[in-house]
């Protein structure tokens, strides 16, 4: 049998000169706040962003080809895209010099570009003001997807958008809203677009200056979890600033195409769809357990002198209501902004977290993690093969709501749920050799091939990952690229660098 698998290397490369073209512009919203603030980045925000023109202007132009792209050209495209995107993005970073060496730089980038949040800066206020704008202005650009604004670009170009609209959009299922691929990325940039607006003039509202509140909703609606504070939100102390984030956080982890539904009066589209269901549910049940668990747990006095912030999830329920509502919301959508130091919490508030961070947010939204639909079909699944032990003549059907879940997609999940854990196995290990206690390799890996942000111990909700030796910090940077375009795409990267030919 002849398997062919060549690649058209013209069109992956000539799209990666236009991504990076797109990359190089949106420097310059940075570059705008470095010279209205006159901080000391704007040189190097400059040369960062001519680099990125001049490179991507040469791709562009160099690399043609009349090809229509295929899914193999679709997944590979997606997969270099933020690689490159991450290559390049880091290079203000380290001209500047106040990140740190590349591979520190580029962790940076990768955890924006890929709304992960995970950080190796410890003090984060020390950065100019235009390099954390950037900093932040990569959630937002990774959360909707660098390569959704490509989509609605490329058909000018008289190129074929559908295979890297597949590749692109996270989850089991692609809700097309328009029956045309470049229509869909323009409404769900729209709808990203408006979002990020609306919540920009709510925390404005709450006290906020037009910078923080602006970075905070990239943070915000990308999940991504990057704050303009060392302390996160917590160091805002104001409840209404964090509800706003509360709300947008949870509607960031909803399908975005159940948003432009809701926007046109379907309310039973919205909220008769069960992953919608599934998901508000978890979070439910997931803020009742925790609240009374943080609350009546008995904290021994010595622990209570030692960490006086205890009283304040012990001080009355709804303190304790209030964190642990924020912090739910915000790991199950894998944002990981902070309002606590969650990492003293109970053992079994802490765990509940854990495992929040492999649900994620729903298939369609800026949220990482396995996706609740996911999690659904393997319930269901599991269930079935358990009647089927007891009845095996019956024939039994997995259904999400009134809808037939097909076998090829059932067997896509279980094989995505079988490599996740096993990425999720191999790189904890990996952390363990390396010399890393077990709880901090543990969620380390989770935090990274979730896009989580911070885990537990020493990279617990006040900690970062600075102290990772680089080679760690390689192998964490790779499994949030995993995590990002879930695991597929990169897959097929690395297959077609090694067998990229006839046989």
């Amino acid at each position: 049998m002849i398997l062919e698998i060549d690649l058209n290397w013209k069109s992956v490369l000539h799209i990666q000169g236009l991504l990076l073209i797109i990359l190089a512009m949106t420097m310059l919203l940075p570059l705008s706040f470095a010279i209205y603030y006159k901080s000391d980045d704007i040189l190097a925000l400059l040369i960062g962003l001519g680099i990125s023109l001049g490179t991507g202007s040469f791709f562009f132009t160099v690399f043609r080809s009349h090809k229509v792209i295929k899914s193999k050209e679709g997944f590979v495209i997606v997969t270099l895209g933020w690689i490159f995107a991450t290559i390049f993005g880091a290079l203000p970073f380290w001209i500047h010099g106040s990140v740190g060496p590349y591979i520190d730089c580029v962790f940076e980038t990768m955890s924006g570009l890929t709304t992960t949040g995970s950080t190796i800066l410890t003090n984060i206020e020390n950065l100019p003001k235009g390099l954390m704008f950037w900093r932040s202005l990569t959630h937002w650009l990774g959360g909707m997807g660098i390569i959704l604004l490509t989509i609605a670009i490329l058909p000018i170009l008289g190129l074929s958008s559908v295979q890297l609209f597949k590749a692109e959009v996270p989850g089991p299922t692609k809700d097309k809203i328009s029956p045309k691929i470049k229509n869909t990325a323009k409404i769900l940039w729209m709808i990203y677009g408006g979002m990020t607006v609306v919540e920009t003039v709510l925390l404005m509202f709450g006290g906020m200056n037009f910078y923080d509140a602006l970075c905070h909703t990239f943070g915000t609606l990308a999940t991504g979890g990057f704050s303009t504070l060392n302390s996160s939100i917590a160091g805002f102390n104001n409840l209404y600033i964090e509800i706003v984030i509360i709300i947008f956080m949870y509607l960031a982890g909803v399908n975005f195409a159940l948003h432009f539904h809701l926007l046109r009066g379907n309310l039973r589209d919205f909220f008769g769809n069960r992953e919608f269901q599934f998901y508000t549910g978890v979070i439910f049940i997931a803020i009742i357990f925790i609240t009374l668990n943080i609350h009546y747990h008995q904290y021994s006095d010595e622990f209570i002198k030692n960490y006086p912030e205890v009283e304040s999830w012990t001080g009355s329920i709804g303190n304790s209501l209030r964190l642990a509502s924020f912090q739910v919301v915000s790991i199950i959508t894998t944002t990981g902004f902070c309002t606590a130091n969650f990492d003293l919490w109970p053992n079994f508030s802490r765990l509940f977290l854990v495992i929040l961070m492999f649900f994620g947010g729903c298939a369609g939204s800026t949220g990482g993690g396995m996706k609740q639909i996911r999690i659904m079909v393997v319930v269901k699944y599991l269930k079935t093969e358990v009647l089927k032990l007891i009845n095996p003549r019956a024939f039994y059907s997995i259904r999400i709501g009134k809808e037939v879940v097909q076998n090829y997609v059932v067997r896509n999940i279980i094989a995505f749920f079988i490599i996740f854990i096993s990425f999720f196995v191999i790189i904890s290990l990996f952390l363990t050799f390396m010399g890393y206690d077990i709880v901090t390799s543990f969620t380390a890996s989770i935090a990274a091939l979730g896009n989580i942000g911070p885990g537990l111990a020493r990279v617990g909700a006040i900690e970062n990952f600075a102290f990772f030796d680089p080679i760690s910090k390689l192998v964490l940077v790779f499994a949030m690229l995993l995590g990002r375009l879930e695991l597929y795409s990169v897959l097929i990267l690395i297959y077609f660098l090694i067998f990229n030919k006839r046989y």
